[in-house]
């Protein structure tokens, strides 16, 4: 959990309260640095109560936009 990112997104605007509600729960789960933010879309939809559609939607506006990074992927094969 990353208090310093919260704060950081917490003074930005995103455009939307629904962006803003994803940034703001991939934000507690960063590191400190900002980075490893390990969880699923399921699991971001599930704690928003936004509908998973929304949600992917959402973070590939942020990919597209830069506001996220992708790293690479993590190897889901003994996970689902």
């Amino acid at each position: 959990m990353s208090y310093h990112v919260e704060s950081i997104c917490d003074r930005c605007r995103f455009g939307s309260a629904t962006r803003k509600q994803i940034v703001m729960y991939l934000a507690n789960k960063a590191s400190d640095d900002g980075t490893g933010i390990w969880c699923s879309k399921h699991t971001i939809a599930r704690h928003t109560e936004l509908s998973l559609a929304t949600v992917k939607r959402v973070i590939r506006d942020f990919l597209a936009e830069g506001i996220l990074l992708a790293t690479g992927l993590r190897d889901t094969s003994r996970h689902g």
